[in-house]
């Protein structure tokens, strides 16, 4: 985990701001059908960090959550953007990596996760490790 306080967040139409103040966690890749699917790419890019080391300062009430069988996509309802979420135990938040204003400190992928059902046209070209599914996999 690095070490980073107060890194700056927002969503697309700066309805949803929030910080982070505290450790956080490298960043991961999915690339899984709904991943790809709610961003539009190749996947989600996301980091963690501990349940209380982040705060919205703006915009909470515009925060929206679609789920199916486990899974979910939280979003900002004017915008789209995904915005963080927790995990289901609510021990940890999971952060889009691209909705930072503030330079996170990391630099490439450590994981990436759900390779085995990644799109057909997209090349994973760096050394960080591939798992077929989760981290179990």
């Amino acid at each position: 985990m690095t070490n980073k306080t107060s890194l700056n967040g927002s969503c697309n139409c700066a309805g949803v701001q929030f910080v982070v103040d505290g450790k956080i966690g490298p960043v991961g890749q999915c690339h899984c059908s709904k991943c790809r699917k709610a961003s539009g790419t190749d996947g989600n890019a996301v980091f963690y960090t501990a349940s209380q080391s982040l705060s919205f300062t703006r915009g909470e009430e515009l925060i929206q959550t679609w789920s199916d069988q486990g899974w979910a996509n939280t979003f900002c309802k004017n915008c789209g953007s995904p915005v963080p979420h927790r995990d289901p135990d609510a021990k940890i938040w999971f952060v889009p990596a691209g909705l930072m204003d503030s330079d996170i400190g990391h630099r490439g992928y450590a994981a990436h996760i759900f390779v085995g059902s990644k799109a057909d046209w997209v090349s994973i070209t760096d050394d960080a490790p591939q798992f077929d599914e989760g981290f179990e996999s």
